[in-house]
């Protein structure tokens, strides 16, 4: 054999192993800088997709869109706008849910300083973020309620997209008497004069995992490896607070030390690590959905979920494991 066909063996064999070790391309939308949506930032940043054989390229898409873009074709998954995907899903989407991030989300209220009762906001305009439902309206009408005031009737709700900076700065305007914020927003926001004026806890899941029927019969195989990834990046967030402060800094400049610690501790206290759904967060998500898709009533708590793929991984030991590191 000459040696010129030996090169070209040599390389043909070359191009061949490149290929077969080739990272998988997947490009994964995300909503807001929230809490819940937080994870995936570690688990990209620090390589555990690409551990996993994937190339993720994790996309900052503004809240609805991202639903869109995923019905569209333009992403393979989508990490949060749950309510957004649930009235996708209503309105005939071919969607399908793997997992959440949390089961559990918490908010404030913040208000201008000079609002002392509920009742003090009735016939007041309350800013929201986004068009449409979301899970920051879902709060803040249960919140509402709560304290006997009709969302529907006694308040006014105005939306205001981009981040909850937005929403802070429309309060320090006068735009609106208040708005619901995230933590560690709502922590920014004291420290720029405004109120906490009270906070909520609801079993709501968010950053759930969404992907269409037809990518997921196709490509279960990378699925499970793309699931295996986030929990592998939860583990080293949940372990690793330092580093993980670093990542969130990279994503939110504005904040400070002290308010990246909050929302550090937010999410390290929430997350699930296995990422399976609790049935009354899914609940919750349903009712709430009715107010505008009565359909919605009728689905159960299993109704739009694979959760096989989470059952696979975890029969395997495969977090029992991750966690006795």
């Amino acid at each position: 054999m000459n040696r010129q066909l030996i090169q070209g063996v040599v390389l043909a064999l070359t191009l061949a192993a490149n290929n077969l070790f080739a990272a998988e391309k997947l490009q994964v939308g995300f909503p807001a800088l929230a809490t819940a949506l937080s994870p995936p930032w570690v688990t990209a940043g620090k390589g555990f997709w690409g551990k996993y054989g994937l190339d993720v390229d994790l996309i900052y898409l503004a809240g609805e869109t991202t639903v869109q873009a995923l019905v569209g074709g333009s992403i393979q998954l989508a990490i949060g706008s749950d309510p957004d995907t649930t009235m996708a899903i209503m309105q005939g989407a071919k969607l399908v849910r793997l997992g959440v991030t949390t089961n559990s989300l918490g908010s404030s209220l913040v208000t201008q300083q000079g609002i002392n009762s509920f009742q003090e906001l009735k016939g007041k305009t309350i800013g929201i973020a986004g068009r449409g439902l979301n899970s920051l309206e879902l709060r803040l009408s249960q919140l509402l309620r709560e304290n006997g005031i009709d969302p529907k009737r006694d308040v006014k709700f105005l939306s205001i997209g981009g981040a909850p900076s937005a929403r802070v700065a429309a309060i320090q305007k006068g735009v609106i008497i208040g708005a619901m914020i995230t933590p560690p927003y709502d922590l920014a926001a004291q420290k720029q004069g405004l109120k906490i004026f009270s906070q909520i806890d609801v079993p709501l899941f968010a950053g759930g995992i969404n992907t269409t029927l037809a990518f997921e019969k196709n490509n279960r195989e990378t699925l499970v490896r793309f699931l295996k990834g986030y929990m592998e990046g939860i583990h080293y967030m949940v372990t690793h607070r330092s580093e993980t402060l670093n990542v969130f800094s990279s994503y939110l400049r504005q904040l400070d030390a002290a308010t990246l610690n909050r929302f550090y501790d937010e999410i390290s206290g929430r997350v699930e690590k296995g990422l399976r759904p609790d049935p009354r967060s899914v609940r919750f998500m349903l009712d709430f959905v009715a107010l505008n898709y009565p359909q919605a009533k009728q689905l159960t708590e299993k109704d739009h979920w694979d959760l096989t793929l989470l059952d696979e991984i975890h029969q395997s030991g495969f977090l029992e494991q991750l966690y006795k590191k």
